[in-house]
């Protein structure tokens, strides 16, 4: 990467023996949830296309937060309801991996150990529902940025995902005053390297630069990110063989 990122913790892949049973536990957990109002099972014959949105962090880790006391993991959550909302008025089946302000470590667990179990069952929700692509949302954090805008990032080993990466930064880029940044490779993050279905993180903004905090804040520009991703990922599968 050109610039070091604090958003995301990047972990190389080096799974323990128990790592598959945690996540079956999780993902268990996860899908006993009244709240989320998930269907069980998303078998191949679903009527509708699965979309897996992931609101980034939850729980334990903010992510990124400024001095006034602004988290990411609200903004994310935010940004995602919008984007479950639109995807859903274009016939999408969507399941959130998180409707609150919550995490899936372990009791006990800290630190790198945390965050992998934590995407673990993110990942394993996913997998289990046979989703056509995954979408992370998130907020940038550079302290080496001094231009904001939305990017997003893809590992171009998983199949599908570079084009849905530049399908939705194409849409993204034609938000008013938005910074023309492209999308990025991202091969280092975790949660890239482990899905088989096409998947992008969406950095929404930088959140530690003032103008796109003001943005980022902001219901109005909080739903054009959510409806540009919408239609990124719409152009995508009607293009896709591997979504049919």
């Amino acid at each position: 990467m050109r610039k070091r990122r604090a958003t995301l913790i990047v972990i190389r892949p080096s799974w323990r023996p128990w790592a598959a049973a945690v996540a079956l536990l999780l993902l268990c957990a996860l899908l006993l949830l009244p709240a989320a109002g998930l269907p069980i099972g998303a078998p191949a014959w679903w009527p509708t296309p699965v979309v897996v949105i992931d609101p980034g962090h939850g729980g334990y880790d903010p992510g990124v937060e400024t001095d006034s006391g602004i988290s990411e993991k609200d903004i994310t959550l935010q940004i995602s309801q919008a984007l479950a909302a639109s995807l859903r008025t274009r016939g999408y089946t969507v399941l959130l991996t998180r409707t609150d302000d919550r995490d899936y470590a372990l009791p006990g667990q800290r630190g790198r150990e945390a965050k992998r179990t934590d995407l673990d069952a993110r990942i394993a929700l996913a997998e289990a529902h046979r989703a056509v692509a995954f979408i992370s949302i998130h907020c940038n954090s550079s302290p080496e940025a001094t231009r904001g805008g939305a990017e997003t990032f893809f590992n171009p080993s998983l199949a599908g995902s570079k084009a849905l990466a530049q399908a939705i930064q194409t849409e993204v880029r034609k938000i008013p005053g938005m910074s023309l940044r492209e999308a990025h490779d991202g091969s280092a993050y975790y949660l890239l390297q482990h899905l088989t279905m096409p998947a992008v993180i969406v950095e929404a903004g930088y959140l530690l630069i003032p103008s796109d905090r003001a943005k980022l804040v902001n219901s109005a520009y909080q739903r054009q990110v959510a409806d540009a991703v919408a239609t990124g990922l719409t152009h995508f599968l009607n293009n896709w063989a591997g979504a049919s």
